[in-house]
């Protein structure tokens, strides 16, 4: 049985309407976005079923950026790679050298791709889903959530790229056998 999102709760919902008209409304405003719009994000995000939900009331902000990105914003994604692309990408090479500076500049495109792309076109190469901001809950900032999605990209083509298929290895931890290799001959 398929089920839909949790709703977001009665209480949480008024919360975010009035932080919508109080603290985010610039941020709504900027990008043209409706409480409305807000909520079923969250909704779909699953804010519903985190502890502490009220914790999107200071990040609502980047909740408006992350759904008018999803929707499709131009302006949006340019003002999303602007201001958070040269912090992330310096993180990046910090950690993890030139492939991290490069794994960065994908990212964009990756996400891009992963939000806006089809849903048989959300998966990378190595068998990862893309990030989509459409995952955003808003439990912390944007440039937070956004350096987890580069990070654990990262350490995830890092880990594809380091495993071992176990049908091809002779030794004592593989299923490499005699009728395996005869099977498995070019």
């Amino acid at each position: 049985m398929v089920r839909g999102p949790v709703p977001i709760g009665a209480d949480v919902d008024a919360m975010v309407r009035r932080a919508c008209f109080a603290s985010a409304a610039e941020a709504l405003a900027a990008f043209r976005v409706h409480p409305d719009e807000i909520l079923a994000h969250l909704t779909q995000a699953g804010l519903a079923v985190a502890s502490r939900p009220e914790r999107v009331l200071h990040h609502l902000d980047g909740v408006a950026h992350a759904v008018a990105c999803a929707r499709g914003d131009a302006a949006a994604w340019t003002d999303l790679a602007n201001h958070h692309g040269w912090c992330l990408e310096r993180a990046a090479m910090d950690q993890f050298g030139i492939e991290g500076a490069l794994a960065a500049r994908r990212f964009w495109t990756d996400t891009r791709r992963g939000t806006l792309g089809a849903p048989d076109d959300r998966v990378r190469d190595d068998g990862w889903p893309l990030p989509r901001l459409q995952w955003y809950a808003g439990l912390r900032p944007l440039r937070h959530w956004l350096a987890d999605r580069l990070f654990g990209g990262i350490e995830a083509r890092w880990e594809s790229s380091q495993r071992e298929r176990l049908d091809t290895l002779s030794n004592g931890r593989s299923l490499a056998s005699p009728a395996v290799n005869a099977a498995t001959a070019t």
